[in-house]
């Protein structure tokens, strides 16, 4: 692991503002190494971050780096349970609405000089050397991944609440839904958005291949293997019909109030009437 006694990088100083990925260089294996890709919280606050660095400046010995993503994600390449228990540790005081479980992606990665760069469908990934852009690269995809793995759990979540409420509008005619609970649902929908389309950045290729457009096909192989692009695009869809039903819900429920306010407003004006006949008939 980094030296502790090395003093922090612009990146890591307070007040210099919040990084979207920091980087650790840890020690790892030569050619092989697992990859863990870990959803901690809805964010983690990357700016009072000891020991991480700019990921471009980390020096690397053999496969082994932790990567810190602002919107909630730790990737560990060849860490040992230990290293990796002591690094969420470490972050737990910076996560942001921590998770009570993690969402988790694996991978395995191999170094091979010479050969093609490969990503497998049983996650194998091949590199052609550990440089910082590869395994960063890397990393980025699989923390989309593992965000992706979140937001469609939590979504599926949504569809089972909102179901029953669609089935008694079909059935009954009426859904008797509290004004608070439609907004719940609204605002699940709103965060799930902003973080894929937003923090996540997934629909867009990571700035690092402006730097490096030699790696463009390995980010393509990768994107691809792990369906980016067509999880988010389906999530997307999913989240349009849920707020669709959300506002047919929100309608109603606002419709049944102005009915219940102009049935108030009735009566008041009833009730006057009568005070003013009641007043007249006295006289």
């Amino acid at each position: 692991m980094a030296d502790p006694s090395r003093p922090a990088t612009a990146a890591t100083r307070p007040g210099i503002g919040a990084r979207e990925v920091l980087g650790v260089s840890l020690s790892g294996g030569e050619r092989t190494a697992d990859v863990r890709a870990l959803l901690l919280g809805t964010r983690i606050d990357t700016r009072n971050l000891r020991q991480f660095v700019e990921p471009e400046t980390l020096t690397l010995s053999g496969i082994g780096a932790a990567y810190v993503f602002r919107y909630g994600v730790l990737v560990l390449f060849g860490a040992s349970s230990e290293i990796e228990a002591e690094l969420i540790a470490r972050l737990s005081d910076h996560v942001i609405e921590p998770v009570s479980s993690p969402e988790i992606e694996t991978a395995w990665i191999e170094i091979r000089p010479g050969g093609e760069e490969l990503v497998s469908a049983d996650g194998h990934i091949r590199l052609r050397e550990a440089t910082p852009e590869r395994l960063l690269l890397t990393a980025t995809v699989l923390a989309r991944s593992v965000v992706l793995a979140r937001d469609e759990s939590r979504i599926a979540e949504a569809f089972d609440r909102i179901e029953p409420l669609v089935n008694e509008l079909r059935t009954q005619g009426r859904a008797g839904l509290p004004i608070r609970r439609v907004m719940q649902h609204i605002g699940d929908v709103l965060s799930t958005q902003h973080r894929v389309v937003g923090r996540a950045q997934i629909g867009e290729k990571p700035d690092l291949l402006w730097d490096h457009p030699e790696l463009d096909r390995l980010y393509g192989r990768l994107e691809a293997e792990f369906e980016l692009g067509d999880r988010a695009r389906a999530i997307e869809r999913k989240l349009e019909v849920i707020g669709d039903a959300a506002d047919v819900l929100l309608d109603l429920v606002q419709d049944k109030r102005s009915y219940r306010l102009e049935i108030a407003v009735i009566l008041l004006i009833a009730f006057e009437v009568v005070l003013n006949l009641f007043e007249f008939w006295r006289h």
